[in-house]
């Protein structure tokens, strides 16, 4: 088994980085807990529109600068001064508290929480995006979900260990500048998806 940022990973169909041909996992079986079942023009025109939204997010990663990102990501660890780098992510098993996945190829940032720090970590490399909630606002400013990701595309990993992990996610996400943030509503814990839409964030990505 490959062995990625001091863990042995599991193979995942497609391989172990987004790509194009990887990025969607159709399903005419609604996420939401309707039992609602898509009908075959739902699933080509959603496939097409989940497509047009990748590219756009793709083209909107390339014109990132680099050393601006890297210069951000810099900025929010001297403002934070609690987030340590972490090479070896079996250090931080069973550890709550928050953690920072970076991207690097992309210029992007992830930040959450957790009771057990590298058990989430795993889940969102191992997780596919439901069919159906792959676009979370519109096809021109919904932001690629982190859970669309893959393994080899998270490159470090920064962690403030604490168990105090609920009082700080959203004044964390709001140190970063919203360009180069993978997060899709607020930090915090929300009630349902309801409350998620509500507080939705999105880009201009034309």
């Amino acid at each position: 088994m490959p062995l990625h940022l001091g863990l042995q990973l599991m193979e995942k169909s497609g391989g172990l980085k987004l790509t194009r041909e990887n990025y969607i996992r159709a399903s005419n079986k609604s996420s939401f807990g309707t039992r609602e079942i898509y009908p075959e023009s739902y699933i080509k025109l959603h496939t097409k529109d989940c497509l047009e939204n990748f590219d756009l997010n793709m083209e909107y990663y390339h014109l990132l600068s680099k050393q601006e990102f890297n210069e951000e990501l810099t900025r929010f660890l001297d403002k934070t001064k609690v987030f340590n780098e972490f090479i070896d992510l079996s250090l931080l098993k069973g550890s709550p508290g928050y953690y920072v996945m970076v991207l690097d190829e992309y210029s992007q940032v992830y930040i959450g929480i957790s009771g057990d720090i590298t058990r989430r970590i795993r889940v969102h490399w191992s997780a596919q995006k439901q069919f159906d909630r792959l676009i979370f606002g519109g096809i021109d400013d919904s932001i690629l979900s982190i859970d669309s990701f893959r393994a080899y595309d998270t490159t470090r990993i920064f962690a403030y260990v604490t168990n105090d992990f609920q009082s700080f996610e959203n004044e964390y996400i709001n140190y970063f500048d919203p360009e180069y943030m993978l997060n899709r509503t607020v930090g915090g814990t929300l009630s349902g998806l309801t409350e998620a839409i509500l507080h939705r964030k999105t880009r201009k990505l034309r």
